[in-house]
């Protein structure tokens, strides 16, 4: 390889970080480690960066004598002391460290873009799928995005208060103006989140048949109508089951009338008002989309062509791992949990993700009796890995009479949703990164898919 220095190349700024490490001990880390093996390209710093790495794991100290050494054992025929050499001679400035790593890590960025357009060039040239290919392409390049990113390292504390400075005043700005935060449409719930921001991963558990499927439905919903973007990633409802949830709750329609086409004249007018309505929304419906890669590849899609603000998947047992056959259930649920939070923080955006939670760890025997009780996170099926990836995590569960025995005031609530039509539900925020945990109480309007808050003056008022 050319010593000459280029875009693709910086010897010069090889050499010297090499001879600082060689010096002071303190500077080995920004050289050892598997991970910096990509900053050099010369073999032989390549080769030395491998003898550092070895000896400080052995914690051996990485001098003159010990490095000349292990390199004339492990790669003879070599002058390396002499090397060695000219590396101290060009590395006699401790402090340039950090700039030489950051020139050698943007000449390692563009060596990987320089491969990832010779791959793609001889993969188009082999006729491969165009779709196939460019979602190959996007997930390429994000890998090497986040692999540039992690390299970056530290921020001081300084830019973080820029960063978060910035961000208020923004908030401030576009007080009652279109906002990144999405809001989900339950007052109270957006009381205690503030909203839904981007990058977060957000699960919901609950048992079958609770409602988690209507409660992220609202939330995507309530996006739209907000001007917001949406993917809704269904493997337990079909695009036409969704709709018709949708038309009940913007159209005031009983489902049950919509779904078996018992509608009176002046429920279709409503229907067809809220059919005009609903068309125009942003949501996007993929019921196939059953892993990972799949998903991230429908999310760049709609990114593409206009922007995405919001991600939901219901539900997450539903989906396939990569490696299935190479794993246990909960490994195969914890790789899918890690890729769609990986997913949220690289498009920025809120990710919802539906979980189910066992059915036998939500009851308990109570005067032999077996009651009800309110789920936990860790009642989440199959894995705990989605409690410790959650920003947020929202439990959903509806008490029943009996479990409320000894609350009058509960009860009577109970009885009053209970003449309504409603059924009472608890939205438990069993974790919250950015803010306090705690319970809110909801009537759920089955007819119409509807949550209607609960204040003190009581329902929905």
């Amino acid at each position: 390889m050319s010593e000459k220095a280029s875009a693709l190349y910086s010897p010069s700024a090889e050499k010297a970080l090499l001879g600082i490490a060689v010096q002071n001990s303190k500077y080995l880390d920004m050289v050892c480690g598997a991970d910096k093996t990509a900053l050099f390209a010369n073999p032989q710093h390549q080769r030395v960066q491998e003898g550092m790495t070895a000896l400080h794991s052995e914690n051996a100290p990485a001098d003159l004598v010990t490095l000349e050494s292990w390199l004339n054992k492990k790669y003879p025929g070599t002058d390396w002391l002499g090397l060695l050499m000219a590396c101290v001679d060009a590395g006699f400035l401790d402090n340039y460290a950090p700039h030489y790593v950051k020139i050698l890590q943007e000449c390692a960025y563009r060596r990987a873009l320089k491969r990832f357009g010779e791959e793609l060039t001889a993969r188009a040239a082999a006729e491969e799928d165009p779709d196939e290919l460019e979602f190959w392409a996007l997930k390429y390049l994000d890998e090497l995005k986040a692999s540039a990113a992690e390299t970056e390292g530290n921020v001081s504390l300084t830019d973080a208060c820029t960063q978060t400075y910035g961000a208020l005043s923004e908030d401030q700005r576009n007080a009652g103006k279109s906002s990144k935060r999405i809001m989900s449409g339950i007052e109270t719930l957006d009381k205690r989140l503030g909203g839904f921001q981007g990058g977060q991963y957000i699960a919901i558990g609950a048992r079958p048949s609770v409602g988690k499927s209507i409660l992220a439905l609202t939330f995507c919903m309530n996006a739209a109508l907000q001007g917001k973007r949406v993917l809704l990633v269904s493997l337990e409802m079909d695009p036409v089951q969704i709709t018709e949830r949708i038309l009940a709750n913007r159209g005031n329609l009983a489902l049950h009338k919509i779904t078996s086409g018992n509608i009176d004249n002046e429920g279709w007018e409503r229907l067809g008002a809220a059919i005009m309505q609903v068309s125009r929304l942003p949501i996007w419906v993929n019921c196939e989309a059953d892993t990972v890669d799949k998903v991230r590849r429908s999310a760049h899609k709609l990114y593409k062509d206009g922007g995405l603000d919001l991600i939901a998947v219901d539900y997450l047992q539903l989906m396939s791992a990569t490696d299935a056959k190479k794993q246990n259930r909960q490994e195969q649920i914890a790789e899918i949990s890690r890729g769609l939070r990986k997913l949220a923080a690289e498009m920025d955006v809120p990710v919802i993700v539906l979980t189910q939670l066992n059915r036998s760890n939500v009851s308990e025997r109570v005067d032999y009796q077996r009651t009800r009780r309110e789920p936990t996170m860790s009642d989440a099926r199959e894995s705990g890995a989605i409690e410790q990836d959650a920003n947020v995590f929202i439990l959903l569960h509806n008490p029943s009479r009996e479990e409320l025995a000894g609350n009058e005031q509960e009860q009577a609530l109970w009885d009053t949703m209970d003449r309504k039509g409603y059924t009472m539900l608890r939205i438990i925020v069993d974790k919250n990164r950015q803010g306090k945990c705690g319970r809110l109480t909801v009537a759920f309007d089955g007819d119409h898919m509807a949550f209607i808050p609960v204040k003190e003056s009581g329902v929905g008022t």
